[in-house]
C-alpha cells in the first residue's frame, strides 16, 4: 500500500466522487477526476478544494473525461469508483476498467447499497481479487467512518494492507461490514430516517424534526437529514434493502407516497436549490416546512414542549442522566413516540451484529459507524444510560418492539466503548 502513487475516481463531478477523492489527494495521491466532460471534472476539483479549505489540493488532481481512460488507468494503482447508483451502469464501467486497468491494482467502489460481489461478477479472477467496497460518510472531510466491505475473493494479505493504508494514510475509522444490503450504517441508519418519514404524513414534517431532534442522539434531526443526503438518494438505498431483506421492521422500509411525489416533482433536497425537499429557505431567510398532502412550504410552527425543553436545559447543563429518566418515565403521547424511536434504534441495531457486522466485532462496530459515520449516539450508549441491558430489555418489551437475543446476551456493566459520547446529545 506504500505503492499507492497514483488513483483514478469515475463520477468525480459527483458530490462522493469528488469529496472522496479529494481524501485521497489530501494524503498526497496524484489524482485523476474522470467525468463526462472536463467542465465537470473541474466542477469536482473545486469540491474537493473546497472541502479541504486549500488550495494545495489542486496540485494533486488533474481533471480528465471518460476518454481517456485508456491512456491513464494502466499508471494507475488505486480506482474508485463512485458513479450513480445503479448496477448495470457500474457494471459498464467495470467492464472498461477491467480492460485498462494494471493487475494488482485496487478497485473499489463507493456504493452505500450494492452488493459488492455482484457487481464484479462479469469481471476477471484479478478485478474480482482486487475489488471491494470502500464507504466513506458525507461529508467524508467531517464524518471519519470508512466502511470496508469485503468478499470471498478478497486475501487476507490484501485486506491488511486496505485497511492499513486507509487508516494510516486517509486517517478513516476502518469498520469490517458484510457485504448485505445498505451494510451496516445505511441498513440502521435509513430504517430509523425512513419510520421517521412515514411518521411525517400523519404528525408533520416539523413536528417530527422537533420530537427526533439533536436532544434524542443525533446532529441532524432526521428529516432535514434525508434533506442532505438527497431524496433520490435516500429512495434508492431504502428501495434496495426494502426488496433485498425481509427482517422484522420491514415495513419501516416502505417509501411514503408523498415523497414519489416529491421526487418526480425533483423535490430533493438541500441540492434542489429553491425547490428544496422537506425544507427550503425563502429569498428572506425564512425557513419554511411542506405539508406533506399538498406539497406546500409553509411556515414552521413554533413548538414549544415541556417535557422536550425540559430534557434540553439538563442536557445543557450536563445532566445527562436526568434526561434519560425523563424519556424513560414520562407517558405523553410525544414522550411515547420518541421512547418508540430510540428503543427502537436500539433494538434493531443489536439484531443486526453477526448480519451486518461480523459476530465476533460484538455491538461495537455498529457503535463505530453510528458514531463516526453518522454522527449519532451509538446504539450501546443508549442501552448504559438507559439503566443497562435488563432495563433497555424492560422498556423494549413495554413498547411492544422486538426484544434482540443478541442484547440478551451481555452483562449488566458498561457497555459502550466509543469516548466522549455526550458530544452526540446536543441541546439545540
Amino acid at each position: 500500500m506504500n505503492g499507492i502513487k497514483r488513483m483514478a475516481v469515475l463520477g468525480a463531478n459527483g458530490t462522493m466522487g469528488s469529496l472522496s477523492g479529494g481524501i485521497f489527494a489530501q494524503a498526497g495521491v496524484l489524482c485523476y477526476f474522470f467525468a463526462r466532460s472536463m467542465e465537470k471534472a473541474q466542477r469536482g476539483i473545486e469540491n474537493a478544494v473546497q472541502q479541504a479549505r486549500s488550495d494545495v489540493v489542486r496540485e494533486y488532481i488533474i481533471p480528465k473525461t471518460y476518454d481517456s481512460l485508456e491512456t491513464e488507468l494502466p499508471e494507475c494503482d488505486w480506482v474508485l469508483e463512485a458513479v450513480a447508483e445503479n448496477l448495470p451502469l457500474k457494471r459498464e464501467y467495470f467492464r472498461k476498467v477491467d480492460g485498462h486497468r494494471k493487475r494488482g491494482s485496487v478497485v473499489a467502489t463507493i456504493s452505500s447499497s450494492l452488493s459488492i460481489e455482484e457487481m464484479a461478477e462479469e469481471c476477471s479472477n484479478d478485478f474480482k481479487a482486487h475489488f471491494m467496497g470502500v464507504h466513506f460518510f458525507n461529508p467524508p472531510g467531517k464524518l471519519l467512518a470508512n466502511e470496508l466491505i469485503f468478499h470471498s475473493k478478497n486475501t487476507d494479505t490484501l485486506k491488511a494492507s486496505v485497511s492499513e493504508f486507509c487508516e494510516k494514510r486517509l486517517g478513516r475509522v476502518n469498520i469490517i461490514t458484510c457485504d448485505t444490503p445498505g451494510f451496516a450504517g445505511n441498513r440502521i441508519g435509513f430504517q430509523f430516517l425512513n419510520e421517521a418519514a412515514l411518521y411525517a404524513e400523519k404528525l408533520g414534517v416539523g413536528e417530527i424534526d422537533y420530537l427526533l431532534g439533536p436532544q434524542t442522539g443525533r446532529v441532524l434531526p432526521p428529516l432535514a437529514t434525508i434533506d442532505l443526503v438527497g431524496l433520490d438518494v435516500h429512495h434508492e438505498v431504502v428501495t434496495n434493502i426494502s426488496q433485498r431483506t425481509h427482517d422484522e421492521r420491514h415495513d419501516t422500509f416502505q417509501i411514503p407516497a408523498y415523497m414519489d411525489r416529491m421526487i418526480e416533482r425533483k423535490m430533493l433536497g438541500t441540492k434542489s436549490g429553491e425547490l428544496g425537499g422537506f425544507y427550503r429557505k425563502t429569498q428572506d431567510n425564512q425557513r419554511l416546512a411542506i405539508d406533506t398532502s399538498s406539497l406546500e412550504p409553509k411556515p414552521i410552527k413554533k413548538m414549544n414542549n415541556s417535557l422536550i425543553e425540559k430534557i434540553k436545559l439538563h442536557l445543557h447543563d450536563g445532566y445527562y442522566r436526568k434526561a434519560t429518566e425523563l424519556i424513560k418515565k414520562e407517558r405523553s403521547e410525544e414522550m411515547s413516540l420518541v421512547r418508540h424511536f430510540i428503543l427502537g434504534y436500539i433494538s434493531y441495531s443489536f439484531a443486526r451484529i453477526g448480519e451486518v457486522t461480523p459476530a465476533e466485532s460484538g455491538i461495537h462496530g455498529i457503535d463505530r459507524v453510528m458514531s463516526y459515520g453518522f454522527s449519532w449516539l451509538p446504539p450501546s450508549a443508549w442501552v448504559d444510560y438507559l439503566g443497562g441491558p435488563r432495563e433497555t430489555i424492560r422498556l423494549i418489551e413495554k413498547s411492544d418492539l422486538p426484544v434482540p437475543k443478541q442484547l440478551k446476551n451481555f452483562p449488566e456493566e458498561k457497555i459502550c466503548r466509543i469516548p466522549e459520547v455526550t458530544k452526540y446529545l446536543i441541546a439545540r
